[in-house]
């Protein structure tokens, strides 16, 4: 169900068939039951919740969400514009329940407004041309009293964004294969190589790595974030406005809120990096057991 895409989107979907046929190289990532943990620790909704619910993941990837959901009980549509994301998805999911994959671009989906009680994109609203408008477009998709979650990057340090920028100006010219080998190096070991680059460039120190964060997750991770041609960035009081301009109440961030200080928040973000905001359409039935609070 693909459009024409134009050169800039066979860019991105490129760069992302890419990643999704080697996301078994990391441990976090690869397909299994502790993705269900994973995916109630990232939305801060009881398991209850999803049971049969129709569900749409736009932007699937490799399935992880999608296969989440479907075990919890959830009929999942999920859509993605990439070959690799659309056989990925489909061979996760083949065994578990009511699960839907189509291929499409997110500004040319087949799909009706108010057709899903629950709508995720995690991670890809921010790598399309225009991320307000990606929002509007799936917004309203979701039911009266349904919910929409998101995940999007947040803005931070200009210089360190300035020379990011540029890095992934060079890196969006080479090979997928080399570009991926780079992203290997920017897992940085030598703590002084660290300290020196990390207000510049987008890295992460081998210190962080950990049994969630094995070094392939932590490449993969900044794949993501130097292959797309789009990669841009949104503060948390932009997110919500967002959501409030949609007609969407109970807002709330279900990452943690790490920096107050106007300092650290100009540095850091607030929430660190990412940004995750689940919010409910209208103003009818409240399911039980839901909660919108701070983690």
């Amino acid at each position: 169900m693909l459009p024409r895409l134009s050169r800039t989107e066979q860019q991105i979907r490129g760069a992302f068939d890419y990643e999704h046929r080697r996301y078994r190289a990391a441990q976090y990532l690869r397909i299994s039951p502790a993705l269900i943990d994973a995916w109630l620790d990232d939305v801060q909704l009881p398991k209850e919740y999803f049971k049969g619910l129709t569900v749409l993941d736009v932007g699937c990837g490799s399935g992880r969400w999608t296969y989440a959901l479907a075990s919890l009980g959830a009929k999942v549509v999920a859509v993605d514009f990439s070959d690799a994301a659309v056989e990925e998805t489909r061979e996760a999911t083949r065994e578990l329940g009511e699960v839907q994959v189509i291929q499409a671009s997110l500004f040319h989906l087949p799909l009706s407004p108010e057709q899903f009680d629950f709508v995720v994109s995690w991670g890809v609203l921010d790598h399309t041309a225009d991320t307000a408008r990606a929002f509007r477009t799936i917004a309203p998709l979701v039911r009266p009293g349904g919910m929409l979650y998101i995940m999007v990057y947040e803005r931070r340090n200009p210089l360190k964004v300035m020379g990011t920028e540029l890095l992934r100006f060079v890196m969006r010219r080479l090979s997928p294969e080399l570009r991926y080998r780079l992203c290997g190096r920017l897992v940085i070991r030598n703590r002084f190589l660290f300290h020196l680059l990390r207000g510049i460039v987008t890295s992460v120190p081998a210190r962080d790595l950990s049994e969630k964060l094995d070094h392939q997750t932590a490449q993969f991770g900044l794949y993501d974030w130097y292959a797309p041609r789009y990669n841009h960035l949104h503060s948390l009081e932009e997110v919500r406005r967002w959501f409030a301009g949609a007609g969407y109440d109970e807002v709330c961030a279900t990452s943690p809120i790490k920096f107050t200080r106007p300092l650290d928040v100009f540095r850091f973000g607030e929430c660190g990096g990412s940004i995750k905001v689940r919010g409910r359409r209208g103003q009818t039935t409240v399911r039980k057991g839901v909660v919108c609070a701070q983690p």
